[in-house]
């Protein structure tokens, strides 16, 4: 039995997507592919209740490997003739829009740190925003298998992206319309409560209160969305971006956003801490992934105390969404267990210390949403944050 299955997605902010060449940006088919399975896979975590080794051969069956064989599904990128797939090469700066001249804020450079310097970029883009459809057709699917792929499109385009600091809101997929030979079993959501109980929606099964072992939605997740009265999907991200400044830096000087405000100095102990020569803890900034780093020098470096660990990803995602025109941001905590098991030492400049637990460990992200829920303790001009609940 043959399954059509046609998904189109809005770009709502740079794409940096690239092949060999980071000079030459693309819409590439496997980078699809790869976001695809990775949100399939943090599906499957409740789908069948942390079993890996279920979940291993369903998405080997699905998608293909070297163990299961070719992939029960192909897919092809078919983007919209009508639109032009700008691209930002790496000499220019990156702007608000495509008719804007005004070079994106601190807090949008702020994320995307690594791709772009002082609104500079290192490596170019797409620029947005430009639909696309994905054509996928599938053969020999049980209702399961079905219903386990359209969630994954559909939490790709709801919470996800793709590219280079997709993590951090660049290369945002806004799904606008799902088929399903020729039916339309989801519909996309006209407005924030609608994504609301749209996100809310992709959860299944309990895990109990057992931390995932790779990252993945469970009864732990978090999603908290915020509205402003930005109409450019990257000035929201760049209110975000703002905000997590100002709850995270320790500035320069004391002063941060280009030297305008004062540092709150929320993690004053951190500071300290790398300031000193007696480091019998780590940084609780590392919640926010590792390497987090302090200088230059090997003994302002922290990060995985294992030679075949160099990195842990930032579990909280953000995603700028969009309602009618009107961006929306997603911010998903999908917390799991921080390193491996048996290797979760961390190195504090050199300075082997235990990994705190992750009940512990994750509090300051849990401090940052709660923060963007409370208008009396945010600071950037948001005009509304709910937060999911399953």
């Amino acid at each position: 039995m043959r399954t059509t299955i046609d998904a189109k997605y809005r770009v709502v902010t740079p794409l940096f997507c690239a092949g060999a060449d980071p000079a030459r940006p693309e819409l590439r088919l496997p980078s699809f592919k790869g976001v695809l399975r990775f949100w399939w896979r943090a599906l499957a975590w409740s789908r069948f209740r942390g079993d890996i080794g279920t979940i291993l051969r369903e998405e080997d069956e699905l998608f293909g490997s070297a163990r299961g064989g070719q992939s029960r599904v192909s897919m092809r990128l078919a983007p919209d003739p009508d639109l032009d797939l700008s691209k930002v090469s790496i000499d220019k700066v990156l702007t608000v829009s495509q008719t804007d001249k005004n070079v994106v804020g601190e807090g949008a450079r702020y994320l995307g740190y690594g791709v772009m310097k002082a609104g500079q970029l290192t490596r170019a883009c797409l620029r947005s925003p430009f639909d696309f459809t994905v054509q996928m057709r599938a053969h020999d699917l049980s209702e399961d298998g079905l219903s386990s792929l359209t969630d994954a499109l559909v939490a790709l385009g709801t919470i996800g992206g793709m590219g280079a600091k997709s993590r951090k809101g660049y290369g945002s997929l806004v799904i606008r319309s799902l088929h399903v030979n020729g039916e339309e079993p989801w519909h996309a959501p006209q407005a924030m409560n609608d994504l609301r109980d749209a996100i809310a929606s992709l959860r299944y099964g309990d895990t109990s209160s057992t931390l995932p072992e790779f990252t993945a939605l469970s009864t732990r997740t978090r999603h908290v969305l915020i509205s402003s009265n930005q109409m450019e999907p990257i000035a929201l991200l760049d209110l975000v971006g703002r905000e997590l400044v100002r709850y995270r830096s320790w500035g320069r000087g004391g002063k941060i956003l280009g030297n305008r405000f004062d540092s709150e100095k929320n993690f004053k102990d951190d500071h300290n801490l790398m300031k000193g020569r007696l480091r019998k803890t780590h940084p609780r900034r590392i919640a926010f992934g590792l390497p987090h780093n302090y200088g230059k020098h090997d003994d302002q470096q922290v990060g995985p105390d294992d030679k075949h660990l160099d990195r842990r990803a930032n579990p909280l995602f953000i995603h700028i969404h969009e309602c009618r025109g009107t961006p929306v941001a997603v911010l998903s905590f999908l917390p799991a267990r921080f390193l491996p098991k048996g290797r979760s030492d961390i190195s504090v400049g050199g300075n082997r210390v235990p990994q705190t637990p992750e009940a512990n460990l994750y509090r300051p992200i849990h401090d940052f949403l709660d923060r963007l829920l409370d208008p009396k303790k945010r600071e950037e001009p948001f005009t509304n944050a709910v937060e999911v609940r399953s």
